[in-house]
């Protein structure tokens, strides 16, 4: 009996091993197969095809290659738009001004800071097609601008080798083992359901618990990135994008309330009262969530918690009344404030349900003829100056190269200038920089020694013929893609991948010799060196200088808020700020603190945000002039547009003066719940700019 009993444990514990490994580990497998043999492929095409440079497409079909097929699709099309309008552009440059070396290197430098710009402003895939788009004119122009008859050629061969690497790499992640992009991202809203329901059915974590910092913005931000790539799948038609635009949306929306709440009871859970109050109001929400599946696989499922979430609302009404008695004068505009806070969580979670389940009966029954109610958008912000000093470097780097070369005279300075820029454009838009391109140049350095081992020892030892070339290199590929699968890898394995080709005789015939090897690393070393200079040179991301964007950018936010049109949406408010503040999180140099601070200010400024166009909107609806709430709106537009002592004092006096008004109205006749409302929303703006610390407003030193 006991054999048997540890013969099934085994078996399960087997069965559980072997379910982790296909789920975690398997998939990384079949990537590095997938992308070395889409790598060999191209190659080999190439070089039956007899195409000049067959390392280019190599190098295509290795760069658009992902682990989902709808990430390849994407990547392919905005790389093939971008190669289209980077060849338009070095034929036009060329043929107009090949003989005009300072027109042709001023609008080359222009070019350089457009795309550069562009693909700092722009998300996603769309910014690669920017970035590919500028240093395509390097690769194209550059080797023959002393032979400009030939530039026709040039640009035909890039197109061909790119196109090749495209369908190789396209080909083999739709046939062999296809990952949808779909699937991945309903499995990542699943495990931010379960997130959601573990979170809000713990009663302690309102009180303690780790800050969501970083994470805050990055969750919504990346998801919705995953999202936009979908459309160039066939599983997700319009319908399907628009729910998961509206269930993003419904979480961003969640999670400020939620992380909104917990900062408020943090900051004022010293009295026993308003704790106790407060915790007696949660404890029967968070025992109701618990007994919900926190995975809801099944949308039979999630409808019962839609069901238990409503009868869950109406029976907080009467309970949060009955506390609010108990409370002291001194108490109650925290209480209002941290009960309003409640009820919006409720109603947004039950949103965040509702909206969740019609997409698992979508996606399960088809039904397409419903449509949304209005759209939602995730719009993107960044912030001008960073765009305007990046396209600065972009054409800094390119003048420089080109001011190298007609000084020096160098054979080989084209080969430094063409990667110094694809260097500038390219990391400029991944987060870090400057540690990226300090790990860009141990991946290069790196690869020089692996190329050199492949050029001179393996492949003219190996290599007698295509098959035999492709056995050798599928090992060092398969490497490759690991590492990017390894985010801690990326720099590194972007360098190495660069480097390697570069340095590398894949060409359709043998020719290497130690002094061009050589020659040729010192020149792309130099343009490394050259590009990483460029961002210690021209380095925008200090502390102070973040913070002082970051704060300036935030009390923007609310001041517009206060003078725009009432359509202005509240998921306007977040994406924006949201993507505005995950930006300069990944690229300026935050520690721990600075980090926090800013996640305060973000929280502020967003309930300060949709307070503004929740009151807003209640004063339009009203009969009422309502003129103390007008004033105190006017004085919290004054104060994030002056942010001095003065204006301080005046809008905490009108937000009093609005409460008290507010107050009497509510215990007499007209007492109506849009009155309630106000107050609630007005009793948070005022706690919240009582806590001025965590106000967007920075003094100049």
């Amino acid at each position: 009996m006991a054999t048997l009993a540890r013969t099934t444990a085994s078996y399960r514990l087997f069965w559980r091993t072997f379910a982790e490994w296909r789920t975690q580990d398997a998939p990384v497998l079949i990537y590095m197969v997938k992308a070395a043999f889409a790598g060999l492929l191209a190659l080999s095409v190439s070089m039956i095809l007899n195409l000049p440079d067959p390392r280019t497409a190599i190098f295509t079909s290795f760069i658009v290659m992902q682990p989902q097929s709808g990430l390849v699709f994407s990547k392919s099309y905005y790389r093939i738009l971008g190669t289209v309008a980077g060849v338009a552009v070095s034929l036009a440059l060329m043929g107009m001004f090949a003989q005009e070396r300072e027109w042709f290197i001023a609008l080359f430098a222009l070019w350089i800071a457009i795309t550069t710009a562009a693909g700092l402003k722009y998300r996603n895939f769309q910014s690669y097609g920017f970035v590919l788009a500028g240093y395509t004119v390097c690769i194209v122009a550059l080797p023959v601008i002393e032979m400009p008859l030939q530039v026709f050629e040039i640009a035909t061969s890039r197109f061909s080798e790119v196109l090749v690497g495209i369908m190789c790499a396209t080909l083999i992640s739709d046939l062999i083992f296809p990952r949808h992009l779909s699937d991945s991202l309903l499995a990542a809203e699943r495990e931010r359901f379960g997130g959601v329901l573990k979170s809000l059915s713990n009663p302690n974590a309102l009180y303690c618990g780790e800050a969501a910092t970083g994470r805050f913005a990055s969750g919504v931000v990346g998801l919705n990135a995953t999202q936009v790539n979908t459309a160039f799948e066939g599983k997700n038609d319009r319908r399907m994008r628009q729910l998961y635009q509206h269930l993003n949306m419904s979480y961003m929306n969640l999670s400020t309330t939620y992380h909104s709440l917990r900062t408020l009871l943090s900051r004022h859970s010293g009295s026993d009262a308003f704790a106790e109050g407060i915790g007696r109001v949660y404890v029967p929400v968070a025992a109701a969530l618990a007994e919900l599946p926190q995975m809801a696989l099944e949308s039979e499922e999630l409808a019962a918690a839609v069901e238990t979430l409503e009868a869950l609302k109406r029976s907080q009404e009467g309970l949060i009344e009955t506390q609010r008695e108990t409370m002291d004068a001194g108490e109650l505009e925290r209480f209002d404030a941290a009960t309003h806070l409640l009820r919006r969580l409720l109603s947004e979670l039950h949103h965040y349900c509702v909206t969740y389940l019609s997409l698992l009966r979508h996606r399960r029954f088809g039904d397409s003829s419903e449509e949304l109610s209005r759209s939602v958008r995730f719009k993107s912000h960044t912030d001008p100056l960073l765009v305007a000093l990046a396209a600065l470097r972009g054409a800094s780097v390119l003048l420089a190269g080109m001011a190298l070369w007609i000084l020096s005279g160098w054979a080989l300075a084209p080969q430094s200038i063409m990667l110094s820029v694809v260097i500038t454009l390219l990391i400029a838009t991944l987060p870090n920089p400057l540690d990226t391109v300090i790990n860009f140049f141990k991946g290069g350095i790196a690869a020089i020694a692996f190329a050199a081992l492949y050029d001179f020892y393996l492949i003219p030892r190996f290599a007698s013929d295509l098959f035999s070339l492709c056995l050798i290199l599928f090992p060092l590929l398969a490497m490759l893609a690991w590492w990017t699968t390894r985010p801690k890898w990326g720099g590194f394995s972007l360098g190495f991948i660069f480097m390697f080709m570069y340095q590398t005789a894949l060409d359709p015939h043998y020719k290497m010799t130690a002094t061009f090897f050589l020659e040729n690393a010192l020149a792309n070393l130099i343009g490394i060196i050259l590009a990483g200079s460029a961002y210690y040179l021209i380095n925008f991301w200090s502390l102070a200088w973040t913070q002082r964007r970051v704060a300036s950018a935030l009390r923007r936010q609310i001041v517009l808020l206060c003078d725009a049109e009432l359509s202005a949406q509240r998921s306007t408010l977040e994406s924006t700020a949201r993507d505005m503040v995950q930006q300069f999180s990944t690229h300026g140099r935050l520690n721990e603190r600075s980090a926090t601070r800013m996640f305060e200010w973000l929280l502020s400024t967003l309930e300060i945000g949709r307070a503004v166009i929740a009151i807003r909107r209640q004063l339009e609806r009203g009969k009422v002039p309502h003129e103390s709430e007008r004033r105190a709106l006017g004085a919290l537009r004054e104060y994030f547009s002056a942010a001095s002592e003065a204006e301080y004092t005046v809008l905490t006096r009108r937000l009093d003066v609005a409460l008290h008004e507010l107050h009497e109205v509510l215990q007499g006749e007209m007492a109506s719940e849009r009155l309630r409302r106000l107050r609630d929303e007005l009793s948070l703006i005022r706690i919240l700019v009582s806590e001025k610390e965590a106000l967007p407003i920075l003094k100049e030193s």
